[in-house]
């Protein structure tokens, strides 16, 4: 079966060989073993289930908590060629009864449900009656009272698997991202795996860069100290897919407005509105419709989109395990990502006081305790003064050969540090000369010497300070301003053409009083392999995703793209050697990729 297996992996999922926690959990199924696999996101764990749903003879039913998940894992089996399909509330009547005729005459591999679906007496009568190879948990952890992602109706997986499987247990398999070892040891209890093969993947995701941007000595307002940092990052990585987490409602749909109203590509999400408005807003993200996410942690869970380049926590999360796995959504495909989180005082304590308020109501005097407990954790976190990752791992019990990961803000805080007093001091005197008239872009090209038609018009040309950081680049002084914003060395006026102004502490800087000193721009590289061959793949991507109402990953991820940029196939056989090109998806879209690169070479003269 082993070479089955591998026989299945090359003609529909386009790779050669497993990872090597695939390779030893499919191992473990096919000895009709049950499983627990704790493999971090991007992992590769649907690949896990979904080769032996294939192999062995019956049906595979997944239980999945949301339905977005569901139909994102049916659109990738069935874009490959596999049979599987869904059950959820979005169905009609009518649709409903033709999965279960298919169900019934075998022509469905794989069935994803919702845990709910196992209070439906109806589904239950009929699902008896059909031959079932495996039942299959994902986001497992949703079982356990330990966590913060509890789900009542996980509760009744165990007794839906004893009522399947008469003398002899079915086969179960649960999956999740993160699990302490009480979580782990919850899991195993809740959901009655009997004996199972255990395999905890690597937690290090060594491609995301972790950082803190600590305002504990600033004014505390979410309004001045966090927005500045966003919307300085967001121009620096303009045309890439993040997400921005927060706490309420009220923060999701302040930092969506500020967003807007800097005409960035945004939406948002969050329990407040419409199941019809979340779940368009979630395509738009999903789609590449739409470049950032704001939303509270009721998004992310399951979603598979693979080139999120950035995860923002503008709020300090309840506990590691939900930050860990928030922060896992960024880098899914391999490359370069960022999680970042904005941490103040006054965000500590409003979710201290939150959680005191939610306890008052519970009837577990514990409930308390625990909360803050892992509370703590998260704390501890955000003021670490060492390495990051290093904290991350040993959270989740793995050990570092070495205390430094080299790949953290702090392991690299003492490097690049810089005095750029004088840069603040054309700045400020940049704002003073202009009677602190102008917006940041507009200061900014006034600095540079742009004599463009509006500069001329205001007389900015005349005044001292045009020109004087002409050999400074725009993006540069745009992000050294903001800086000096969030340090109060300028304000920011409020309205919709937000001007600066001299903040208090500009005399003192331009005396030589108050030195600028700063830590040089560590801005992690997103763009290294966006040749102009892979933009004309990712367009040909984004027109047939259009065509067919799916997501572009589900097509083709971002590394696979970036693989066909860099190798040029020609022909078929050369497509075949990419990862994640299998002959399914070949005989779908490889002639039309084939196409479009083959035109670019010969328009190039490659």
């Amino acid at each position: 079966m082993k070479s089955e297996a591998l026989k299945i992996l090359k003609e529909y999922y386009g790779y050669d060989n497993f990872r090597e926690g695939q390779e030893k959990i499919i191992d473990a199924i096919l000895e009709k073993r049950n499983v627990l696999g704790i493999m971090t996101t991007g992992a590769g764990k649907s690949i896990c289930y979904q080769i032996p749903a294939l192999i062995f003879e019956g049906l595979t039913i997944i239980i999945s908590p949301l339905i977005s998940l569901m139909k994102d894992q049916v659109d990738s089996l069935r874009l490959i060629g596999i049979e599987a399909s869904y059950l959820n509330s979005a169905l009609t009547s009518d649709e409903y009864n033709k999965i279960l005729f298919r169900i019934k005459r075998g022509k469905i591999k794989l069935l994803y449900i919702s845990p709910e679906r196992l209070e439906n007496k109806f589904f239950l009568n009929f699902i008896k009656t059909v031959k079932i190879s495996m039942v299959v948990v994902d986001e497992a952890h949703c079982v356990s009272q330990w966590g913060e992602n509890f789900r009542r109706s996980y509760l009744r997986i165990a007794d839906f698997v004893k009522y399947l499987s008469g003398e002899t247990q079915i086969q179960t398999l649960a999956f999740t991202a993160t699990a302490t070892p009480k979580i782990k040891v919850d899991i195993i209890e809740k959901l009655n795996i009997i004996n199972p093969f255990i395999y905890i993947d690597y937690f290090n995701r060594d491609n995301i860069y972790f950082k803190v941007v600590d305002n504990s000595g600033l004014d505390k307002d979410l309004d001045i100290d966090s927005k500045p940092f966003i919307i300085d990052y967001l121009r620096k990585h303009k045309g890439k897919s993040g997400i921005i987490y927060c706490s309420t409602r009220k923060n999701v749909d302040d930092i969506y407005s500020y967003l807007v109203g800097f005409d960035r590509s945004v939406t948002k999400y969050h329990g407040g509105m419409s199941k019809e408005e979340r779940e368009k807003n979630q395509k738009l993200f999903l789609d590449d419709d739409v470049e950032i996410m704001v939303a509270t942690n009721a998004f992310g869970m399951g979603i598979n989109k693979s080139n999120i380049r950035y995860v923002i926590h503008a709020n300090i999360p309840a506990d590691l395990e939900s930050y860990y796995q928030e922060a896992g959504r960024a880098g899914r495909d391999g490359g370069s990502a960022e999680a970042i989180l904005i941490y103040n005082e006054k965000d500590r304590d409003i979710q201290r006081y939150l959680m005191e308020k939610e306890a008052e109501g519970k009837t577990d005097r514990n409930y308390l305790n625990k909360r803050l407990k892992n509370f703590n954790k998260m704390i501890e976190y955000a003021e670490l003064k060492t390495c990051y990752r290093e904290y991350i791992l040993k959270y989740f019990g793995e050990k570092m050969i070495r205390n430094y990961c080299g790949y953290c803000e702090n392991c690299k805080k003492e490097k690049n540090i810089k005095d750029f007093s004088l840069e603040a001091k054309k700045i400020i005197s940049g704002v003073g000369r202009a009677k602190e008239s102008l917006g940041i872009s507009t200061l900014a090209n006034m600095l540079m010497g742009k004599a463009d038609t509006k500069m001329l018009n205001k007389g900015l040309d005349k005044i001292s300070t045009f020109g004087i950081m002409k050999e400074d680049k725009q993006e540069w002084i745009e992000s050294f301003i903001n800086y000096m914003i969030s340090e109060k060395y300028l304000i920011q006026s409020a309205g919709s053409f937000p001007v600066l102004k001299l903040g208090e502490k500009y005399k003192d800087i331009l005396n030589g009083n108050i030195k600028v000193i700063r830590k040089e721009d560590e801005k992690i590289d997103f763009d290294y392999y966006e040749n102009d061959l892979f933009k004309e793949l990712n367009s040909l991507r984004k027109e047939i995703s259009k065509q067919e109402n799916i997501a572009p990953y589900i097509i083709f991820s971002d590394m696979t793209l970036i693989e066909m940029a860099e190798k040029k196939p020609r022909n078929r056989w050369d497509m075949l050697k990419i990862k994640g090109i299998g002959n399914q998806k070949f005989k779908s879209y490889g002639e039309k990729f084939l196409e479009r690169i083959i035109n670019y070479c010969m328009e190039e003269r490659i």
